[in-house]
């Protein structure tokens, strides 16, 4: 049995797909794989809440996923159906990758300068060790690395086949290399289908691979293409760097509060979610954290939170959107109120606070 495998999904194509990735022996959050169409059939309680039928940023994704489905049909079926090669760059970055190396981010490059920075300052920031703690990147232009595809395909951890021979990975890799060549659509890997995610991942010493937070270009590159590519790679790595704090306090433990106990499995996910949304805030405005402007970041986050979701039953329900701007705003006024004494919260502090508060961010909106 593999050491990762996938919950069961259904694709936009009738394929049965993993929906999110997942680790045996260590915890991924922000892992969900992105199956179409959205349905929302198992919501609870939908007239209480707010929740937009679509977003800019998922439209980016969709739009892109079905222009290759519907125009480019046979490479569609040999790269997502028969190899699943866009999920190689996520498990070959969550697997093989580590930051030993310069690392590029965007698909030219263009955000490396700013994740730098932010990694600097998350590093200072935070009180959790982090000199095993790698940020790496996700780029579908790995596909045209035909030693890293083999790697990938070789690996035990890594679907479809978990583990393929040298001789059938490198048969794989050429396939894949051949398809994006014909494809007048995937750009050579720039295409949303092989880097639309960002995650974090509590590693495993058991499998070897150690602590990540793993950013995927296409998703920066859409958030770009939004007009915010001047904070979305700050925004998104403090989200999942608030991920790894969590995972290492050992807070995916704690006894959920909830408006109706006890709490499901979607509620532990929002609780986390919450939590990290509202850590990446705190930290995004703090005058002694990335330092940015509060309005500019709230703009941001106001696109970024409409991927929140009234799919209450659903486990890696995220909140909704205004209940991820409500945690976002209380870290802006923790931020705000230490300003005057330049003091960052530990992270014990910023967690009893948020526990105390939490029940607030998840009321009834509508």
């Amino acid at each position: 049995m593999s050491a990762i495998a996938g919950t069961d999904g259904i694709s936009a194509a009738g394929v049965d797909r993993p929906s999110s990735l997942s680790v045996a022996d260590g915890r991924i959050s922000d892992g969900r794989l992105i199956d179409l169409p959205v349905d929302l059939a198992e919501a609870i309680n939908p007239d209480d809440y707010i929740c937009p039928p679509s977003t800019p940023i998922f439209d980016i994704y969709s739009d892109a996923f079905f222009e290759f489905l519907f125009g480019e049909t046979d490479l569609f079926f040999l790269l997502y159906v028969d190899v699943w090669a866009d999920l190689i760059p996520q498990y070959e970055a969550l697997v093989f990758l580590e930051s030993e190396h310069k690392q590029e981010y965007g698909y030219d490059g263009e955000f490396t300068n700013a994740m730098d920075r932010t990694d600097k300052d998350l590093r200072r920031f935070s009180d959790i060790p982090s000199d095993d703690l790698h940020v790496v990147p996700m780029k579908g232009s790995m596909l045209y690395d035909t030693d890293r595809v083999v790697q990938a395909y070789m690996s035990p951890l890594v679907p479809p086949f978990f583990g393929l021979s040298e001789a059938d990975a490198i048969f794989v890799a050429g396939l894949i290399q051949a398809a994006l060549d014909a494809s007048n659509l995937l750009d050579g890997g720039d295409h949303p289908l092989f880097s639309f995610n960002a995650f974090a991942f509590g590693g495993s010493e058991g499998l070897g691979i150690p602590r990540k937070i793993v950013m995927g270009d296409a998703i920066l590159n859409g958030y770009a293409d939004l007009g915010f590519g001047d904070v979305a790679p700050q925004a998104i790595l403090a989200h999942e760097w608030a991920h790894q704090v969590e995972f290492y306090y050992g807070w995916y433990n704690d006894p959920v509060p909830s408006l109706d106990p006890p709490a499901d499995a979607a509620e532990e996910t929002r609780y986390s979610e919450l939590m990290a949304d509202s850590w990446a805030a705190y930290f995004l405005t703090h005058a002694r954290g990335a330092a940015m402007n509060k309005w500019r970041v709230a703009e941001f986050l106001e696109v970024f939170y409409q991927i929140g979701d009234c799919a209450f039953s659903d486990p890696s329900h995220h909140g909704t959107p205004n209940q991820r701007m409500k945690a976002a705003e209380w870290g802006f006024d923790l931020a705000d109120q230490a300003h005057k004494q330049g003091h960052i919260m530990s992270s014990q502090e910023f967690h009893d606070a948020f526990v105390a508060n939490y029940l607030d961010f998840i009321q009834p909106d509508a």
